[in-house]
């Protein structure tokens, strides 16, 4: 087992004569929906989708859409109503965006979901004597930890 730096590795090389297994953006999707589901396939691995996970990135796609709209919403209309009520869209971008969140986790889609696990630690070793000495600062040899009292 080497000690030296580890080889690089690519996760999306694809043979030249197979065809690339992407999921493809069913036609009941809207537009906007449309649009961000081939985003988010496309920016991602290729085999980090599997057709099971077709009925999850579709309602990513439809969250991010609503969360999208309802952003639009609130940069150019008022945040309270004329009636003195925040506005409803306020309500829609925070319910879109807590499922944007929970599929993030169940799709891989942030940060910590990519990561490679944490290395397992070991325990830390006994200190020797000595060591410990040493770290506490007893070394002049006369063994008379108490020596510094008055």
């Amino acid at each position: 087992m080497g000690t030296g730096r580890k080889p690089f590795t690519t996760i999306d090389v694809s043979p030249f004569d197979m065809p690339v297994e992407r999921l493809e953006a069913p036609p009941h999707l809207g537009p906007a929906a449309t649009r961000i589901f081939r985003d988010l396939v496309l920016r991602v691995p290729a085999g980090q989708f599997k057709p099971s996970d077709l009925s999850l990135v579709c309602r990513w796609a439809e969250w991010t859409a609503v969360a999208d709209r309802a952003a639009a919403e609130m940069a150019t209309g008022a945040l309270v109503t004329p009636d003195g009520l925040p506005s409803p869209w306020i309500v829609i971008h925070e319910r879109a965006t807590k499922q944007l969140i929970a599929l993030a986790l169940r799709l891989r889609l942030g940060p910590q979901s990519r990561a490679d696990k944490a290395p397992k630690t070991q325990a830390a070793k006994d200190l020797s004597y000595y060591e410990r000495m040493a770290l506490e600062g007893d070394d002049d040899g006369d063994g008379d930890p108490d020596r510094d009292r008055p």
